[in-house]
C-alpha cells in the first residue's frame, strides 16, 4: 500500500461498503443500505482485495461468505468504524452546550427489537427537554473505545460492574417461533417430540455472541433431533426474525425482543413456556453516566422494566 502519512488507511467508503456487505453476507444488501449499485459494492471490495493483496470474501453463485482473512479484517474494521462514529457523536455535543442529552450504547439489535418500542416511555420519564440519542456497536461491549461516548450501556452479563451502577433489566427466557404457514404446513411434525424435528430448518447467528442462547444449548435441555436437521445462519438477530416471518423456518424467540412480529401475528409461538437461562441483561452506567443525574434517571427507568 503506499500511503503517505502515518495511517496506512484504505478510503473510508471502501470500508463502509465492506463493513455492510461483511454483516449482511450479500452484496446486493449492502447496496441497497448504502443506496448505491452493487456493481459500486464489488469495485470497493475489489479494490479492498488488490490493496491487501488477499482474498476477503469467497464467491460462490449462491452468495459471498467472508474468508479467515475477512473476519479478521472485518472485526478491525468494525472496531475502527464504531470509534470514528462515537468519537465523532461526542464532538457534535460540543457544538451547543445547551442541549441536554443521555446516550445510549447498545447492539444494533437491541437497539431495533427492545429499545426503540420503548423509547417514548424513556422519553416520558426523562422529560420532553432531554434528547435521547442511541449509538449502536458491532457484538459487544468489549468492542467499545476505551472511553465510550454512551453515559448507559445495555449489554448481556455485566455482573463485574458495581451493583449501584448497573441495574437488571431481564433474565434471558426463549422460545421457539415460525411463522404461522410454517407452522400450518409442519404441524404434525411440530406436534410431536423434538427427537422428530430433524427434518425442519432453525435459523442461526452466524457469528459467537455476547449472550444469546444457542439451538444447540436448547437442544441440550429440551431434546436433540435424531438426526442433525438443516441450519441457516444470519448475521442479525433482525434478519433471523424477518427469515422465520417469511416462512423460511423456526427462529429462536426472546422473550422481551421482537414482540411486535408476535402482536402483528408474523411470528407465532411454538410453546407457551419458556426456557429460562442464567444470561442476565443490564444496563451499566459508564464512567460519563456516572457523573451525570440524568445517568441515574435513566438507568431507573431500565429498572423499573423488571
Amino acid at each position: 500500500m503506499r500511503d503517505h502519512g502515518p495511517y496506512r488507511v484504505p478510503p473510508t467508503s471502501a470500508l463502509i461498503a465492506f463493513e455492510c456487505a461483511a454483516r449482511h453476507g450479500n452484496f446486493s444488501r449492502a447496496a441497497r443500505e448504502l443506496r448505491t449499485s452493487q456493481s459500486a459494492i464489488s469495485r470497493h471490495i475489489a479494490s479492498l482485495e488488490k490493496r491487501l493483496a488477499i482474498r476477503l470474501f469467497e464467491r460462490s453463485r449462491t452468495g459471498v461468505r467472508l474468508t479467515d482473512a475477512g473476519s479478521r479484517y472485518r472485526e478491525a474494521v468494525s472496531i475502527g468504524l464504531g470509534a470514528i462514529h462515537a468519537g465523532a457523536a461526542e464532538v457534535a455535543d460540543l457544538a451547543s452546550d445547551e442541549r441536554v442529552e443521555i446516550a445510549i450504547g447498545c447492539s444494533d439489535e437491541v437497539s431495533q427489537l427492545f429499545l426503540l418500542p420503548r423509547y417514548d416511555a424513556l422519553r416520558d420519564v426523562l422529560g420532553e427537554q432531554v434528547r435521547v440519542r442511541i449509538l449502536t456497536y458491532h457484538y459487544s461491549v468489549e468492542h467499545l473505545p476505551p472511553e465510550p461516548a454512551a453515559d448507559v450501556l445495555l449489554a448481556w452479563n455485566a455482573e463485574t460492574a458495581e451493583p449501584e451502577d448497573r441495574a437488571l433489566i431481564f433474565r434471558e427466557a426463549v422460545r421457539p417461533v415460525c411463522s404461522p404457514g410454517y407452522a400450518a404446513l409442519h404441524s404434525d411434525t411440530l406436534r410431536g417430540p423434538v427427537t422428530g424435528w430433524d427434518g425442519l430448518t432453525f435459523l442461526d447467528l452466524a457469528r459467537p455472541n455476547e449472550g444469546w442462547l444457542s439451538w444447540a444449548d436448547w437442544f441440550k435441555t429440551v431434546g436433540r433431533p435424531d438426526s442433525a436437521p438443516r441450519y441457516v445462519d444470519y448475521d442479525s438477530y433482525m434478519y433471523v426474525l424477518e427469515a422465520a416471518a417469511a416462512g423460511n423456518g423456526i427462529a429462536m424467540g426472546w422473550r422481551h425482543f421482537g414482540e411486535q412480529f408476535l402482536e402483528s401475528g408474523s411470528l407465532v409461538a411454538l410453546t407457551d413456556q419458556f426456557l429460562e437461562t442464567d444470561n442476565s441483561y443490564y444496563a451499566v452506567l459508564t464512567e460519563k453516566g456516572r457523573r451525570r443525574p440524568l445517568g441515574r434517571q435513566c438507568l431507573a427507568f431500565f429498572e423499573s422494566l423488571v
